[in-house]
Parts: structure tokens; sequence; C-alpha cells
């Protein structure tokens, strides 16, 4: 973003705008700041300026933060809205899920909430797309962080963390405790018996993959509920368990770091992730997208491009963004099918998860898209050559429809 970011922060209390005043001066180089004490004064702010994100407090006299939140998501939908309560009122932060992309407590860390704008502001930067941002404007289910993954962070900044608080941890979550116990006793992990306690799956798992399924199985259970008859949601599943291995795997052949292999398993598992926002909050329209990609056989991100302006992967890509994971993850979740030209030409989680989707055995068949095989250019930009292997599968691919 060439111009600096417009932020509006909302608060009825005056000490505490002044607060965020003070402690948001050394931003004034960046952002163009203003400040609202009530709804209404907010919406009339909006009306003459554009803002980029809206900061509102969850209660407030005469227009509560949801009730505000839903305004400027009619009227400026492309504008970031982030949600900040100190009430632990369930009802209210439950309606917030529709309307805020993210949930902040109060009382917010300057630290926490200039991180969380960098964010959006990050994300529009990577994936500047209007038709997306309006596109995410009329989304009314948008997946929320998992508390469960939030706790573990910080418990893993911690050295002296044992594996039982970790366990304890996950635990507190019966639905999430159910899913990865029979998740390590899948033929995924292949484990030579059976493993009934959460301990000892988290001491096998290792706590870069213990997060990766938290953060996963919570995502995609946000969604399990929603009347989907038409979309495949357990082909989905499977399909992105076995895209974040092969990415993962990739990453390990090419004797990248470990960093770079938890990346790739992680944006992996998540990188399709759009298709079910996009299924759950527009229906009918786009079941008529995917039947249109599947009846003739076309790339659905093509297919979604010329319906929609945007693709889901370019949606996962911005919400997981403002969730906070890191840029490589984000990017590889973004770019997935068409990394286009690398500003860095080094194997990535982006190139590990370009090859895991796009290079599929014969046992993946799962219909979202007509795989194309990767992009010949983008390997050899990075000097990576054809790999024997690879070679029948390798294409040129057109992206014309990448903004």
């Amino acid at each position: 973003m060439n111009r600096p970011l417009r932020v509006l922060f909302v608060d009825d209390d005056p000490m505490v705008l002044d607060g965020l005043r003070r402690a948001l001066r050394p931003m004034r180089q960046h952002w163009l700041m203003d400040f609202a004490a009530s709804g209404i004064e907010a919406l009339a702010r909006l009306e003459n300026t554009p803002f980029d994100v809206v900061v509102s407090d969850m209660r407030m006299p005469g227009m509560n933060g949801v009730e505000l939140l839903q305004q400027v998501m009619q009227r400026r939908p492309e504008a970031v809205r982030l949600i900040l309560s100190g009430q632990a009122d369930e009802r209210l932060v439950f309606q917030c899920v529709g309307v805020a992309h993210q949930y902040l407590a109060k009382p917010c860390d300057p630290e926490a909430l200039r991180s969380a704008i960098h964010r959006a502001t990050l994300a529009g930067t990577s994936l500047n797309n209007p038709r997306l941002r309006q596109l995410l404007g009329r989304l009314d289910h948008l997946p929320s962080m998992p508390k469960v993954y939030e706790e573990l962070l910080r418990k893993l900044e911690n050295p002296e963390t044992s594996l039982q608080e970790l366990a304890e941890t996950v635990g507190r979550d019966p639905a999430m405790t159910a899913k990865i116990l029979k998740l390590v006793n899948s033929a995924f992990f292949g484990l030579p018996h059976t493993v009934t306690d959460l301990q000892e799956a988290v001491g096998f798992l290792g706590l870069g993959t213990l997060k990766t399924l938290v953060l996963a199985v919570h995502a995609f259970q946000q969604y399990e509920s929603r009347d989907l008859a038409w979309f495949p949601y357990e082909k989905l599943w499977h399909h992105s368990l076995a895209v974040g291995t092969r990415a993962r795997d990739w990453a390990r052949s090419m004797a990248t770091s470990g960093e770079i292999a938890e990346q790739a398993a992680v944006a992996g598992l998540l990188h399709d992730l759009g298709q079910l926002i996009l299924a759950a909050n527009l229906k009918d329209e786009y079941s008529q997208v995917w039947l249109q990609a599947t009846q003739q056989r076309r790339p659905l991100d093509e297919v979604e491009h010329a319906a929609l302006g945007t693709t889901h992967a370019e949606v996962g890509g911005y919400l997981l963004g403002l969730w906070g994971l890191p840029v490589p993850i984000v990017e590889a979740i973004a770019h997935h099918h068409h990394p286009g030209e690398p500003a860095d030409r080094a194997f990535s989680a982006l190139t590990a998860v370009h090859l895991a989707e796009t290079v599929r055995p014969s046992d993946d068949p799962y219909p979202e898209e007509c795989p194309c095989g990767p992009e010949k250019a983008y390997l050899q930009l990075l000097g990576l050559g054809v790999p024997p292997e690879l070679s029948p599968a390798l294409h040129d691919r057109s992206s014309a429809h990448e903004t």
C-alpha cells in the first residue's frame, strides 16, 4: 500500500481514546488515525473517509460494536474490521464472529494492537485485489482463531512447559482431543500401536505438528455442521492432510530448514480452507462455480476468478493473514496455484505446497479442479530444473487471470 493506512478507532470512553492516541503516536508516520466516541459518529466519519481498518469497542451505548461493524460491512465491505472487548459476554462475542475479522481482548497491549493492524495491512499488500476485499465484506461466517492454539503459543514461549501441560491445554476441548487422537491412530501417521492417551500423542506428534493439527482441526470443525450436502467436505479434509504431508516431504527432500518444512506442512493443511469458507457463505453461487468447474474440467481457481473476481486461495490467504500466521505460510496459501515470479528465488513453503498440490499421486483424486502440473517457468526461476520423475506432469500454465 503506497499511501498511509487509514485507521478509525471507536470507543465511548474518552480516556480509552486518549490512551490510544498516546500509545499509537509513533505510528503517525505510517497511519492516518481518527477517533470516534460513538457508533453514530464513526459512521459519519466513514461517509467522508474510506477507512482501511475500523477498530471498535464491543460495549457502547446506543450502538454497540457488533451493530457498528454490521453497518461498516454494508457500507465499506473492503474495510478490515477488528473488535475490542473487556467483557466476558459470550453472546456478543459469538455475534461478532460473523462481522469482525478479528477479536481482541481488552485491555489490549498497544503492541498487540499494532501487530493486528499491521497484519491486516500486510494481507492487503500481499493480496492487492479490490474484488477480494469486497467479497470478504459479504461473508457472514468467518473462521475464528482457536483459543487452544493461542494458549499453546503462550505456553511454548516458556521452555519449562511440560508435555503434560500441553496435553492438558488441548484436552480442555473434547472435540479437538477426539479428532487429534483419531488422526494419530489413522493410516496418515501409520503408528504400529493404538494411542489412547493425549500426552503420548503429543509426545509422538512433536510440538510443530501439534500446533498444525490444532489449527487445521479447528478451522475445519467450524464448518462441519453447515448444510453443505453438495460439498465434498471429507474429501477436502483428506486431500488437505495429504497435501500437508507431501509439502513437508518436499521441503525435507530439498534439505531445507526444519522451519520451512513446518511452514509447508501448515500451509498444505490449510491451503484449500478458502473453498470451505466460500461454500459456507455463498452456497448456491459457489455451488454453481463448483459445478461449472467439474463439468467443464476446468481449474476451479480459473472459474472462481471469472465469477467472483478472486479465488479460494486468495480468500484463505487473506483471512489467515489476519490471524497472524507467518508471511511465508500466508503467501504459500494465497499463491499455491500460481506462484508467479518470486521475490526470493529460493525453495520455500510456497514451492513445496505448489508441488504438493500440482503433482498428485493416483490415490488423491480430489475433484476440486483439474491439476495441470506445476508451473515450469517458476521452477526454472528457482533454478530447480525439471526432476525426471516430474517431467510428464510439467506444463506451462497461463496466469492471465491473476491480479
